[in-house]
């Protein structure tokens, strides 16, 4: 049986469609508003929209972001993120060393810690985000994972799909 290259046409990105529309009215925190409705400036606020008290014109935040539900982030790592934002919990890997396949090319990779949806660990070679790797575990079984971040001498990876940890040695709350 030959191989079949199967091609789709890809959505056309939302960012790329804010830059060519233009000038936007947003609601910004920290600023002096006046609706663009009717000029006055009572809001009642929301998550993602402020809506004026007077005539209910809805106008974006300028604080907040569009996160798609079932990937978390978008590659860049603009903040650190705290434990109550993280997706899954971290589990600290004192010592644990496993291979990491870039290329092909299996390499040590010396890990921080672990969770369902990915590793922290050592960088290694000259990884950039987007990058995709296979990580060894244990045993041999490999789990495909993209580079999300690489700085100050360690890299994130997230696997493609989540993984299942054994937490029955952790000692419970």
């Amino acid at each position: 049986m030959s191989n079949v290259l199967v091609f789709e046409r890809a959505a056309p990105s939302f960012a790329a469609g804010l830059a060519k529309r233009g000038h936007h009215i947003v609601y910004r925190a920290n600023a002096s508003n006046h609706c663009p409705g009717c000029g006055r400036s009572h809001w009642y606020i929301g998550r993602v929209s402020a809506e004026c008290g007077f005539c209910g014109t809805a106008v974006p935040l300028a604080e907040t972001s569009v996160v798609e539900a079932s990937r978390v982030g978008s590659g860049q790592r603009n903040v650190a993120p705290t434990a109550e934002q993280r997706r899954f919990r971290r589990t600290p890997t004192k010592g644990r060393k496993l291979k990491l396949l870039v290329d092909g090319s299996p390499t040590n990779f010396a890990i921080h810690n672990l969770s369902e949806g990915g590793v922290m660990g050592d960088h290694v070679g000259e990884l950039e985000p987007g990058a995709k790797v296979y990580v060894r575990f244990e045993g041999g079984v490999l789990v495909p994972a993209v580079v999300k971040w690489a700085e100050d001498g360690l890299v994130g990876l997230a696997f493609i799909d989540p993984i299942v940890l054994d937490r029955s040695g952790e000692a419970a709350n």
